[in-house]
């Protein structure tokens, strides 16, 4: 309900612009703009941490792939951390 001082015009132009931002929907808008930003930022984190890991267990000789209980093959999938023994 609209008050005598909303009706005077003391109400701020912010406040007026807040609200109609929030009825357009621009809040959710941003909101989810935001999230899609992190979401993409912790994705990309991930995929260079699966890529150095790839880059460090690329670096062992097939020997010591051996020793460990691994061969060349199963790197996809332990970078991946798909791999089930």
């Amino acid at each position: 309900m609209a008050t005598f001082a909303d009706l005077n015009g003391t109400r701020s132009a912010q406040d007026s612009f807040g609200n109609a931002t929030d009825f357009l929907g621009f809040t959710t808008l941003f909101r989810g703009i935001a999230l899609l930003r992190q979401v993409i930022a912790e994705r990309r984190a991930e995929r260079a941490e699966r890529l150095q890991m790839a880059r460090e267990l690329d670096a062992y000789s097939d020997r010591e792939l051996g020793e460990l209980g691994f061969s060349r093959a199963d790197l996809p999938q332990i970078v991946a951390g798909t791999y089930a023994r």
